[in-house]
């Protein structure tokens, strides 16, 4: 028996915009584009409370609520988390995941799940991470296979975390409208009900398999098993590998100087270095990102012309590109990303790392000893390295 979660994150771009720029926090907000045939690509929980829904046309969403803030969609910005999300949980937790589109995934916990941990215990520990460290919210469905792991994940939102094992389908699965369903479709949806199949515990029940073939053709016995409580508890891990890396951060204060930037600048890259090597990849396009202080968000990219992997080459370019374009601005977030990954065939040892890191510091001469002491101990606990230093003493 298997244990598989399903992760959905909650209204993913919405939140993300209300993370991003504090004037919408407990505002009503959705993410669209502003022409009349716009419509609703996410809203946020507070929006909902008044009836808007995602693909509902902006003009009646307005309708709905005047004081509605429609906020454009920044998808570069929506990727850059969904690959933070990724990446924690499988830095933290395993890798045995299976990326389902940009805010949602399956996770395999089978070998994680002990006496003294449940599903739900990891399923919990796995939310309160991403909370903490991301400041996103999710639900989390927990079943012995992806079907029921997915139903499950919808059951309650948001930040809800449900079960939903076979012997407990009768209570929280059947019940639901058939339209409900997934993978019944609004036509199949309305037909079904045409026939009297109301409900998922109809298109489960022996007695209308007959109709079922009828009205569903060749897909009518996945839906059966499915409603049974049946499904793959394989997960298909091909889509794993990230199309880009990135790692940003958001200064306690503005800032414009140019000392306190450069060791920002130097931990996001060694960030995404390590992460880089984790995914046993290398990287042509490199890119410096920020945000200013009325929000105004810019990028700037160079591609190189062979793939690298080591400190040196990465954050010369990063250094490169902001002195180039960002050097006087204020800023209110940093950021580094490496696109345009290819697989690495001669991965380097991670010591390395830390090789290139301290060639680097002792060529500018511009970080000093208390400076290192100080990077290196925000990547590990208790100030390790400082309590090491004076025991040496």
């Amino acid at each position: 028996m298997r244990f598989i979660l399903h992760l959905d994150m909650n209204s993913f771009y919405a939140s993300v915009e209300e993370l991003q720029n504090n004037k919408y926090k407990n505002k009503p907000i959705i993410v669209s584009g502003y022409t009349k045939r716009s419509v609703v690509a996410s809203a946020n929980y507070i929006a909902r409370k008044f009836g808007i829904r995602a693909a509902m046309p902006v003009f009646m969403a307005q309708k709905m609520c005047p004081s509605l803030f429609i906020v454009t969609p920044h998808f570069d910005l929506y990727h850059q988390y969904s690959e933070k999300i990724i990446d924690l949980i499988s830095t933290k937790f395993t890798n045995n995941i299976e990326i389902g589109s940009i805010d949602e995934c399956y996770i395999d916990i089978t070998n994680m799940v002990n006496s003294q941990y449940s599903p739900t215990d990891i399923a919990t520990i796995i939310q309160k991470t991403i909370k903490v460290n991301i400041g996103l919210d999710c639900s989390i469905g927990i079943a012995n296979n992806k079907f029921l792991a997915k139903m499950a994940s919808d059951y309650q939102k948001p930040r809800g975390i449900t079960t939903m094992y076979k012997n407990e389908i009768s209570v929280k699965l059947w019940p639901q409208p058939v339209e409900n369903m997934l993978w019944i479709g609004k036509a199949s949806a309305a037909l079904l009900k045409k026939y009297g199949i109301n409900t998922i515990g109809d298109v489960a029940n022996d007695n209308n398999q007959q109709l079922l073939k009828k009205l569903l053709d060749k897909n009518w016995h996945t839906h059966y098993q499915h409603a049974n409580g049946i499904g793959s508890d394989q997960l298909d891990y091909s889509q794993n590998v990230p199309k880009s890396i990135s790692a940003s951060e958001t200064f306690l204060n503005n800032t414009n100087d140019f000392e306190e930037i450069k060791i920002k600048l130097k931990e996001l890259t060694c960030d995404v270095i390590k992460r880089l090597n984790y995914h046993q990849q290398k990287t042509k396009t490199i890119s410096v990102c920020i945000k200013t202080t009325n929000f105004q968000q810019l990028s700037k990219s160079y591609t190189l012309t062979n793939c690298v992997d080591d400190y040196n080459s990465i954050i010369v370019t990063v250094m490169r590109l902001f002195q180039k374009y960002f050097l006087h601005t204020t800023l209110r977030l940093i950021g580094v990303t490496l696109s345009n990954l290819f697989e690495n065939k001669n991965l380097k040892i991670s010591s390395e790392l830390f090789d290139d890191y301290q060639h680097d510091i002792n060529n500018t001469n511009k970080i000093y000893e208390h400076e290192i002491i100080e990077i290196i101990n925000k990547k590990m606990a208790k100030n390790i390295l400082s309590m090491a230093i004076e025991k040496l003493k």
